[in-house]
């Protein structure tokens, strides 16, 4: 990018205040950037670290009044960075330039004009492809899937059979969707499996982390909703349902059967047991182990996860502890003088 800084104060909808005549080059995080980057600064509680940056110029909130260097006062920083970056840095597609040579199609397959497929990608039978998809080198996609309009699948993704995405989904490397789940059951005979026979379903608008996996259904359909966001390295159980706009941080495990309810957050490393239900809008903090139900609107975290502001008591507690065993000790010792002494 090279523009003028008073054309990204329009395109971002701000007021400049300094000068607009100076000429921007690229976007970089406050601490390493140079001359000709612009930065932008999220919270106004860090306000200081514009008198250290070497940025050019910075989007900042409304918060924010002047600075020692030229900034675009905004309504959201966020916002402002989203459309910054999608105007100026466009997106690698997975795969161009149509059908690869080498990719393997079934002749029962059902791939539109407008997709672009890489090489070495096998699609098997009954599945169909919409248009403006764009998959990558070394995808395997199963029988009887879906890939609706728009969507983006990167490199070595595996889809197995009956997985179905819906439009402007975005899933990365090494994600395998619609493997078995976990289905056991213990007999006289031994460890006996249930045969994994559901499919999974995802919506529109999800983005799928590297490295995750999602679990076919025992029976029926596991089920991710529209605009869900799954961080990578998350493993997601057989027939769990998913609702709209959930978003689920890396390394987040969630047992079967189990549903997060619409609007839910789930920090990082979280734990879910199976079969319970998270209502909607709920937020469970990192390294949370929920092993219960959980009403809509909760904050829980902690192990076993429990309202948050106790969560927080009981750690506060258990950091006093070495102390309260010394004075519980202390004490002791003084009761037994004074039962010598009577």
């Amino acid at each position: 990018m090279r523009q003028r800084l008073v054309d990204i104060a329009t395109l971002v909808q701000g007021e400049l205040i300094g000068d607009g005549s100076c000429i921007i080059e690229t976007v970089s995080p406050l601490d390493e950037a140079d001359t000709g980057s612009i930065s932008v600064l999220i919270n106004a509680r860090h306000s200081r670290r514009l008198d250290s940056t070497q940025a050019t110029a910075v989007i900042c909130s409304r918060e924010i009044e002047q600075a020692p260097i030229p900034i675009i006062r905004v309504a959201s920083p966020e916002v402002a960075l989203v459309t910054l970056l999608s105007a100026y840095f466009v997106k690698q597609h997975p795969a161009e330039g149509g059908i690869h040579p080498t990719a393997q199609i079934d002749s029962a397959a059902e791939v539109h004009e407008e997709a672009d497929i890489g090489a070495y990608v096998s699609i098997g039978p009954n599945t169909s492809v919409d248009k403006d998809t764009s998959i990558g080198s070394n995808v395997v996609i199963g029988a009887h899937c879906r890939i609706g309009a728009g969507t983006w699948i990167f490199n070595n993704v595996t889809l197995y059979d009956r997985v179905s995405l819906g439009q402007n989904v975005t899933i990365h490397s090494g994600t395998v969707i619609g493997s078995d789940g976990f289905g056991y059951f213990q007999n006289e005979g031994g460890i006996r499996k249930i045969p994994q026979v559901g499919g999974v379903a995802i919506g529109d608008e999800v983005e799928i982390g590297a490295n995750t996996t999602i679990d076919r259904a025992t029976m029926g359909i596991t089920r991710i909703g529209h605009g869900t966001k799954i961080d990578n390295l998350v493993q997601i159980g057989h027939n769990v349902v998913i609702g709209d706009n959930v978003t689920i941080c890396a390394q987040v495990g969630i047992a079967g059967s189990t549903v997060v309810e619409t609007g839910s957050l789930i920090g990082g490393q979280a734990g879910l047991s199976d079969h319970i239900q998270v209502g909607a809008g709920t937020k469970i903090g990192g390294q949370a182990g929920v092993t219960k139900s959980i009403p809509g609107g909760s904050t829980v975290s902690g192990y076993p996860a429990r309202p948050h502001n106790q969560a927080r008591r009981i750690e506060a507690a258990i950091k006093r502890l070495p102390d309260l065993l010394q004075q519980i000790q202390e004490l002791e010792a003084r009761i037994k003088e004074i039962e010598i002494q009577e």
